[in-house]
């Protein structure tokens, strides 16, 4: 099966318009006379096709998702499917993926706005099952961000680790696959994928998320995200926030996995207090 890399950009926008973003900003910022009047009111007159019109003037987020799907080696599938009764008919009549997704969100207003708490759901056509993900439990995430280091792993098995960043190899594994994930306008970061050690990237400890994930149903599940604890001493606030999470599925014969993914947080900002924002991504 491929080791394939697929990346989306997405924007999460809040349901404010600009005309009900221009009556927010005049209520909180301070009145100085008739001429600061005719300011505030020169956005009024803009054409109801404009630019600006047609786009979100609230808060607002850029995400970046990557999806890595790879073949699942077979000592990891006969772990997962030594309890099941129906074990041969599953592996001759079906495939087995591991997927890693990279998400990295950049706030609008970013020297304002932080981000508060949100959610990932995603979902898999009929006749696909997760049949694990990590991480499950809360505290995995934080562990990672107290030890520190510039990069995670991620096992064959989906054990989290955090660890430094390799450098540059004078003789590189002609086995390892090496690959970029996108996390801002025109940056990237590095990733290896070794059938010995499983995926590793760059992502530095201080902008991860802490998250825990749910199952709904053999199909759907979803992560809860919000910033480490203890939250009061940390505001995710002017910089790119990531998260990482990975599942291993079954898939039909020759159908490789794809995911509709429903991303929706909270942001907190001086203007505009706690507002939703939202979007949706098929990958």
């Amino acid at each position: 099966m491929t080791f394939l890399v697929e990346s989306v950009e997405l924007a999460l926008l809040s349901d404010i318009e600009m005309s009900t973003a221009i009556t927010m900003k005049d209520a909180y910022l301070p009145h100085s006379g008739e001429k600061t009047d005719e300011k505030r009111c020169a956005p009024c007159s803009q054409p109801e096709d404009s630019h600006q019109e047609d786009g979100s003037a609230g808060p607002n987020a850029l995400i970046y998702v990557t999806k890595i799907s790879n073949g699942t080696p077979p000592e990891e599938i006969d772990k997962i499917l030594k309890e099941v009764p129906d074990r041969k008919t599953n592996t001759g009549t079906h495939d087995f993926f591991t997927l890693v997704l990279a998400i990295s969100m950049r706030l609008g207003d970013p020297t304002t706005t932080r981000f508060i708490n949100g959610t990932i759901e995603l979902a898999f056509p009929r006749g696909i099952k997760i049949l694990t993900y990590s991480p499950k439990e809360k505290g995995i995430i934080t562990a990672i961000i107290e030890n520190g280091g510039d990069a995670i792993s991620i096992s064959q098995s989906l054990d989290f680790l955090a660890f430094a960043a390799q450098g540059t190899k004078t003789q590189p594994d002609p086995n390892e696959k090496r690959f970029w994930i996108p996390v801002g306008p025109d940056e990237k970061i590095t990733g290896i994928y070794s059938r010995k050690s499983g995926y590793s990237l760059n992502i530095p400890a201080g902008v991860l998320l802490e998250y825990q994930g749910l199952l709904k149903n053999e199909r759907e599940m979803f992560w809860e995200i919000y910033p480490p604890m203890p939250s009061p001493d940390i505001e995710i606030t002017g910089k790119e926030i990531q998260a990482v999470f990975s599942l291993i599925v079954q898939t039909p014969k020759n159908s490789p996995p794809e995911i509709t993914a429903h991303i929706e947080g909270r942001v907190k900002g001086n203007l505009w207090g706690v507002i939703p924002i939202k979007g949706s991504v098929n990958l």
